[in-house]
């Protein structure tokens, strides 16, 4: 069964009130969220290589009426899914999720590269994006999230829709060159990159863990950040992200998908993730039932983290 006819058939036998998924944006090769609460709007669902937003962000904000939802989800909108679930901000019993392969999302950046490219210019084969009749690799395209992808299906999920082929694609390892570097190269890194962060708050609107309601960058009593986006605040900003993230980011890549400025925001998260799971043998969203790392006693815990 399809999506479109598996999502009908939900809305239509009232096994939910909605069902969250994509529809065609107002500019080419752009989808935005929507609710579907009505089976004759089905027909615009969409899942395509240019569905890269994370629609567990929304999950936070549906509507009254709406007890149960569906929601559209590739590998990593079901682990936000089963992250936002252990902590509570989610009950399983109102969320069926409908897990989607994914083929691996393209960015737009790159298509934007080619000048007044239209949506019927571009299509999908295989293992390829073919442009204007000439076929490229898809992985020379594909999202900088989905090149280092490690869970292309969700693990979690209520109704699996098999209707489409998951290319096997190559699985980059984006630390490893940044840990070969010498630590002043680092530092050199990000104080370059860091320093062309405008503060517009886009990586945090966008991430489907930041769900607090007065965010620590806003906060004025106590006041943590100057309104300029300088160097050191912007240091402070992110890294207090990241350590607010530490086995909680479900390395979507939502937050440099929504940069302005494409800065390469999601290795530092990568790196504390990275951290996580070596340390603890953790990753946020992959079992409801794992004992969180901060957030459990063991009294054989060897504290070895802290060295």
């Amino acid at each position: 069964m399809t999506l479109r006819d598996t999502a009908r058939k939900l809305l239509e036998e009232n096994k939910v009130q909605g069902v969250l998924g994509y529809r065609k944006g107002s500019l080419p090769f752009r989808t935005r969220p929507y609710l579907f609460r009505d089976p004759c709007e089905v027909e615009e669902l969409i899942f395509t290589p240019f569905c890269g937003l994370n629609l567990a962000r929304y999950l936070l904000c549906l509507p009254r009426g709406i007890e149960r939802v569906a929601i559209v989800a590739k590998g990593c909108d079901g682990r936000a899914c089963v992250a936002l679930v252990r902590e509570n901000r989610l009950r399983r019993e109102n969320l069926l999720i409908l897990g989607v392969p994914c083929p691996g999302m393209v960015d737009t950046r790159k298509l934007a590269e080619w000048e007044d490219l239209q949506e019927h210019e571009v299509s999908f084969r295989g293992e390829e994006i073919v442009i204007r009749g000439v076929a490229y690799p898809l992985g020379s395209f594909l999202d900088a999230s989905c090149r280092r992808c490690r869970y292309r299906s969700p693990l979690v999920y209520d109704i699996l829709i098999e209707d489409s082929e998951v290319p096997s694609l190559p699985q980059e390892d984006t630390l490893r060159e940044l840990r070969s570097l010498p630590e002043e190269k680092r530092w050199e890194f990000f104080r370059k990159e860091l320093s062309r962060c405008i503060r517009c708050y886009a990586c945090r609107n966008a991430c489907p863990m930041c769900y607090c309601k007065e965010c620590f960058a806003e906060s004025h009593k106590p006041s943590f950040l100057h309104p300029s986006p300088t160097l050191r605040d912007n240091f402070v900003f992110h890294l207090g992200r990241a350590m607010h993230l530490a086995g909680r980011c479900i390395e979507c890549g939502a937050c440099e998908r929504a940069c302005p400025l494409g800065i390469p925001i999601a290795t530092m998260f990568l790196a504390v993730a990275d951290t996580v799971r070596e340390y603890f043998a953790f990753e946020a969203g992959v079992d409801v039932a794992a004992p969180a790392p901060f957030v459990t006693y063991r009294e054989d815990d060897p504290n070895a983290f802290i060295r």
